[in-house]
């Protein structure tokens, strides 16, 4: 009789196989863990563990789903893995309380309200089937949050004309002041990064090392009725990534050594990335250790929640998306798997009050804001 329960215990083939597969997920999303805190410079690899974070934690879910149905005990294994990174979670799930309509529409006359908006170079300004320009829809949505500041990423303006930006962002959004730092510029045209405020802006300056193009970080400090604080505008190190290699993502390739070359080429790209975003994460945050006033670090960092780059310049800051980030934290919507890539984070001077995604798919990204008080 013992030896019958014996046999009926004994996993099967198929069970086996499942397990192996199971404490291969979970060892990949332990590694995940790690990145954060693994400079990509010193070893590179762990950097891709945490960009796949949130697949590795939806296959150990569907583990845990296969055990409670074939053998309950086991399914331990993967809630234990997840269980160990919920910290890790909630950096990507907000559980904060939705943002009150009255607030959008008259803020704390004390709350600084700031944005950061990669408007993909308002789509240099095309309109298709005679519908709105995607500039001026944009501008509408800046419009409705009415911040105090707002950090633009991937800035474009023609120098003279109806499509002069900085007319419009004084003109149409009231942000009168303003610094704009150009990766490259003509008689004709100019784009980079861009600073908008509705309070005097006393000094601007950027950071020299590690520019990539419009990957730079730069900087403002502004003075709201008598109280100045520093803003830094932040564009990390894009990947980089081509109309081939979107495709790739988008569809399987139909040859092994297509599939294969597409393959390489991606992790190349992105180990580079991986690499450069950390440099810049750590001259930012030298930067910003040696700020005098209180400072709001904002921007596209091309890089998600469980990432070096963010960590290390997060690190002794106050998050806005983990202080009152509701639901997934969903910032990037273009060709790329979506991800959290967009940031608002605050010095100890500050408290947030609110924070929000506002979905509204103009550029590959969304815009992002925040009620600080100092």
């Amino acid at each position: 009789m013992a030896r019958k329960a014996r046999r009926t215990n004994k996993l099967g083939v198929i069970s086996k196989f499942m397990l192996l597969a199971n404490g291969c997920a979970v060892i990949a999303l332990l590694l995940s863990y790690l990145a954060p805190v693994v400079n990509p410079m010193g070893f590179w690899p762990i950097a891709f563990f945490g960009i796949a974070y949130l697949p590795l934690l939806v296959v150990n879910i569907l583990f845990i789903i296969y055990w409670l149905i074939r053998r309950i005990p086991y399914a331990g294994i993967s809630l234990i893995a997840i269980l160990v990174g919920w910290n890790t979670f909630n950096k990507h799930f907000g559980f904060s309380a939705r943002v009150p309509a009255d607030t959008m529409t008259a803020p704390d006359s004390a709350a600084i309200r700031l944005m950061t908006y990669n408007v993909h170079f308002f789509r240099t300004f095309e309109a298709q089937n005679n519908a709105p320009a995607i500039k001026d829809e944009i501008m509408q949505v800046i419009d409705s949050v009415s911040p105090d500041v707002v950090c633009i990423q991937e800035y474009y303006t023609r120098q003279r004309g109806k499509h002069r930006m900085s007319k419009a962002f004084k003109e149409d959004v009231g942000l009168p002041y303003r610094v704009v730092f150009p990766a490259a510029q003509n008689e004709y045209e100019a784009y980079g990064l861009a600073i908008f405020s509705k309070y005097p802006i006393l000094e601007s300056g950027h950071l020299p090392d590690h520019q990539y193009g419009v990957n730079r970080v730069v900087y403002a400090d502004i003075n709201k009725n008598g109280k100045v604080f520093r803003v830094y505008n932040v564009h990390l190190r894009s990947i980089g990534f081509q109309k081939e290699d979107y495709d790739f993502i988008k569809r399987p390739a139909k040859i092994i050594e297509e599939d294969a070359a597409s393959t390489r080429r991606i992790g190349s790209r992105l180990k580079q990335a991986f690499r450069a975003r950390s440099g810049q994460a750590e001259s930012l945050k030298a930067h910003s250790n040696a700020c005098r006033v209180p400072f709001i670090i904002a921007g596209d960092f091309n890089d998600t929640p469980l990432s070096y780059a963010v960590n290390q310049v997060s690190s002794g800051m106050q998050n806005a998306f983990l202080e009152k980030g509701r639901g997934w934290g969903v910032t990037y919507n273009g060709d790329f798997p979506n991800f959290q890539i967009d940031y608002i984070l605050a010095s100890k001077e500050f408290s947030i009050q609110w924070y929000q995604i506002v979905k509204k798919k103009l550029s590959d990204h969304y815009p992002v804001w925040a009620d600080v008080v100092l």
